[in-house]
């Protein structure tokens, strides 16, 4: 039987114990009369405990069933629970491991990009190149400007502080490490067309000025 059928086979043996037991207060009542009057007993109650006896003992089996049901609900109920929360578990891993794998590769990034700005800012500048953009990223024992920017720009104030980094830059203050590397490029580029506007070269040099030209109107 299903829960909904034990709990309604449950209420209606009980509706009849309620009935048998008032039954059985009367016909106790008769039989009481019946011996005051000096006359033989019947023996309705001793019939009607019986079947209260089987009553019971039929509400006690339902009752271990409907218990039994009850648990087996409530497994499943805890089973699907663990499902899901198993499932959204195993979202949340995916993005935890690319959270670990970003985190390992700039562990790893971060370190020879510094290496590879300490070796190459003081040529680059020495060549006209406009190195302030990243210039900040060698300060050693403070926050560094130029990964706080990075940090701000590549997940906002949200990130920053998930590091624990307090900082006065906001997001729009922030750039990405390759933009500002690509404002420096820019400069250098900037630099090789004032060479080349230098140039002797009429054609070469008048070229070279229409692009410094161009350039000064879209910035």
């Amino acid at each position: 039987m299903k829960r909904d059928e034990l709990e309604k086979r449950i209420g209606e043996l009980r509706a009849d114990r309620e009935r048998l037991t008032g039954e059985l207060d009367k016909a106790r009542a008769e039989e009481r009369d019946a011996l005051i009057e000096g006359k033989k007993p019947g023996d309705t109650s001793a019939a009607i405990t019986t079947r209260l006896g089987i009553v019971d003992e039929a509400l006690a089996e339902l009752q271990e069933r409907l218990g039994a049901a009850n648990a087996s609900a409530d497994r499943r109920q805890r089973t699907v629970r663990a499902e899901k929360a198993l499932e959204a578990t195993a979202e949340r891993a995916k993005l935890a491991r690319a959270v670990d794998d970003a985190l390992t590769a700039l562990s790893k990034a971060w370190p020879a990009y510094q290496e590879a700005v300490r070796r190459d800012l003081g040529a680059t500048s020495a060549a006209n190149g406009d190195v302030t953009p990243i210039e900040r990223g060698l300060v050693a024992n403070r926050q560094n400007e130029v990964l706080v920017r990075t940090l701000v720009s590549a997940g906002g104030m949200g990130l920053a502080r998930a590091l624990g980094v307090e900082t006065a830059i906001r997001e729009r203050h922030a750039i990405a490490l390759a933009d500002a590397e690509e404002r420096v490029a820019e400069s250098l580029r900037t630099e090789l067309l004032r060479v080349r506007a230098d140039s002797p070269q009429p054609n070469v040099a008048r070229e070279a000025q229409q692009e410094l030209q161009q350039m000064e109107r879209s910035a």
